[in-house]
């Protein structure tokens, strides 16, 4: 119990010098900064809480596809509700060294790689100004023409703000290899979760730190061949929001359905 109190201590301590430097370098408090610090104020954890959202296709073509009206309005969504949309790396620094939020924060991102990212996402984002991270997997650009990315388009989409990101190279269910054990599975895992990072490494000319598991399925021994194949965070689609204060070896993802209102996506993001 005393650690926990300390450790609460330590985070008020850390909102109250936040909030001063901020004022001290002219910052003005939005009325959505106000009511988040006001709910902060009953309950610390609220401003510990961050939420990732999992989009996956944006052509309305399915359960997981959204159409690119529907991704419109949540993004109009976010803006009008003055919520912060921050990178992933921004997300994964706070975690690392922990301090509360002086404004409600979220991170958006999507997963697969599909030619839509190109030609709805990557335009809207520009649009609104948010920062999206893409986990793809390598198959579906290397041996999937049309139905996947092109290495040129993601290269562009890389510079242009979409953070690409590892998502396996042929995206099976890796807790399905990993139950079968033996040396098969072991070099199947190593070349789904390391090879896919250099692949991607190589290909975009950037450091790749972040694994999605495919369908988010994951184990404890899977989550510690992340960590020894080179990545600094993995990804599942648990439910709920992720508390920078806790371990977040494997993070959550709120996923993102077709037939999901607006007002559910609201709830989701609170």
């Amino acid at each position: 119990m005393k650690h926990i109190r300390i450790a609460a201590l330590s985070l008020a301590i850390s909102l109250v010098l936040a909030v001063i430097l901020f004022m001290h370098e002219g910052g003005r408090f939005t009325e959505a900064q106000m009511a988040w610090l006001h709910k902060g104020k009953e309950d610390l954890s609220r401003l510990l809480a961050v939420p990732i959202l999992l989009y996956h296709n944006v052509d309305g073509s399915g359960p997981f596809s959204i159409e690119s009206e529907g991704l419109r309005g949540h993004f109009r969504l976010f803006r009008d509700k003055g919520i912060c949309v921050i990178s992933l790396g921004e997300l994964i620094s706070r975690i690392e060294r922990p301090a509360p939020f002086i404004e409600r924060v979220m991170v958006i991102t999507f997963d697969d790689g599909y030619p839509s990212m190109y030609h709805r996402l990557l335009p809207m984002a520009k649009e609104f100004g948010y920062p999206v991270t893409l986990f793809v997997y390598t198959d579906n650009i290397s041996t999937r023409p049309g139905r996947g990315l092109t290495w040129e388009r993601l290269r562009e989409m890389d510079r242009a703000g979409i953070d690409i990101q590892a998502h396996s190279i042929s995206h099976p269910d890796l807790t399905r290899i990993s139950m079968k054990g033996g040396p098969d599975a072991g070099k199947r895992l190593y070349e789904e979760m390391y090879l896919s990072r250099r692949i991607l490494e190589m290909r975009l000319g950037k450091k790749i730190e972040y694994f999605a598991f495919p369908y988010g399925r994951y184990d404890p021994e899977l989550v510690m061949r992340a960590v020894d194949a080179g990545y600094r965070r993995v990804f599942s689609t648990d439910y709920g929001s992720n508390i920078i204060t806790r371990d977040n070896s494997c993070l959550r993802r709120q996923h993102i359905k077709s037939n999901y209102t607006i007002n559910y996506v609201e709830l989701l993001i609170r």
